[in-house]
């Protein structure tokens, strides 16, 4: 497959690994590793492109709209990570006396974390973690827990846990019936399935680049649905959260600093860049934008979620003719898939030494490929596997 060919071109890794831990952290791609270098060069050389930094980040937020079907790029904040957005989020949202939260048991820790703080401070009422059975949570569970006082509901589009999609539609039908927001950590989605919050009627997405997006660390986004916004009421700002900030202001093709910043009052920006509150992380967007152009140039993500599929079930079947369990529930996944093992450290450390990079879990082996994953190496996966089992 030529674009298989030309992805792979754009990832130095392949030549040296088979790389198979992207909902660890993907491989930085040639183009944003350049990218970077290139703005560094520049600054270096000549002083601080800011400018361009804020058409990059402009830039940014438009791909990421794209990605994620958003009505608007203005929908959009960029921000240093997930969960900085989540929680610069949750900072401007108002909670009623006695409301409750609940969050999914696949979710990633940092977004339990934030809502036990809230409860610890008196902000809300409970955190109730829907349980999951087999790998994922039933739509009964979220139907049980979600009541009349619960303020939001926050799952992980895809779990880090066990590589179970989350039927993120349904959720969102049973928390609006009860008025409540659908608030989805989609790091690991963004990049390799299709995602449209309209479609799915997603109230707030974050996500981080340095998964399935191939960027670096230190970059992230938020989208805001227009409901949402409208109650949003930041408790913190900053120079780049107010109504008069520096990207509204090239926008305008304004001087940036011919007239002073007004700090007699405070202004909210009116779209998501009131979350974004100081200068952002410039050099990881460098990198997180040329990563998304690249992306997007193949049809990313409908393709990718294809050819993935493809990789996942030869995994599941050739997983479960060796005898070991699969616990990604495979009627509903993305591009994760985990197995039972006795030993996942010793397993992934020989894995390691034959330059195959899987990831080690408490009693699991998580395997998650990319779209620049070939199935010649799922079958060198394997067999490493068999060799081991035949050997311990």
């Amino acid at each position: 497959m030529k674009w298989l060919e030309e992805l792979r071109s754009h990832i130095e890794i392949v030549g040296k690994k088979t790389y198979l831990d992207n909902a660890g952290a993907g491989p930085l791609t040639k183009d944003a590793a350049d990218a970077v270098r290139d703005f560094l060069d520049l600054w270096q050389s000549e002083g601080e492109p800011w400018e361009l930094a804020l058409d990059h980040i402009v830039e940014a937020k438009k791909y990421f709209a794209r990605l994620i079907n958003a009505q608007s790029w203005q929908n959009i904040a960029a921000v240093s990570g997930a969960t900085h957005g989540l929680n610069s989020l949750l900072s401007a949202m108002e909670f009623k006396p006695g409301s409750n939260v609940v969050v999914s048991s696949l979710n990633f820790p940092t977004g339990i974390f934030s809502f036990h703080a809230l409860k610890s401070r008196g902000l809300i009422r409970e955190v109730r973690v829907a349980k999951s059975i087999n790998g994922y949570v039933p739509l009964s569970e979220y139907e049980r827990l979600i009541d009349d006082n619960t303020a939001l509901v926050f799952v992980d589009y895809v779990s880090w846990i066990t590589g179970y999609r989350e039927r993120i539609r349904e959720i969102a039908e049973i928390a609006h019936s009860r008025g409540a927001f659908l608030i989805t950590d989609a790091f690991h989605a963004v990049g390799v399935l299709p995602i449209d919050v309209k479609r799915d009627s997603v109230d707030a997405l974050i996500t981080g680049t340095y998964k399935w997006l191939l960027g670096p660390h230190g970059a992230g986004f938020v989208y805001v649905g227009d409901e949402l916004m409208s109650k949003l009421k930041p408790a913190f700002s900053g120079w780049m959260g107010i109504e008069d900030n520096q990207v509204s202001r090239r926008l305008r093709n304004e001087k940036l600093f011919e007239k002073p910043i007004d700090t007699s009052t405070f202004k909210h920006a009116k779209d998501a860049s009131m979350l974004e509150w100081g200068t952002w992380p410039i050099i990881a967007f460098e990198g997180a934008l040329a990563s998304m152009k690249l992306l997007t140039t193949y049809e990313v993500p409908w393709r990718f979620e294809d050819y993935t599929k493809g990789l996942v079930e030869k995994l599941a079947d050739s997983i479960g003719e060796l005898g070991l369990k699969v616990t990604t529930p495979l009627d509903s996944h993305a591009a994760i898939i985990t197995f039972e093992y006795r030993d996942p450290y010793g397993l992934a450390e020989f894995l390691g030494r034959n330059k195959v990079v899987v990831s080690p879990r408490p009693g699991t082996i998580r395997v998650s490929p990319h779209a620049y994953n070939t199935i010649e190496e799922i079958e060198r996966l394997l067999d490493l596997i068999r060799r081991y089992i035949k050997s311990s």
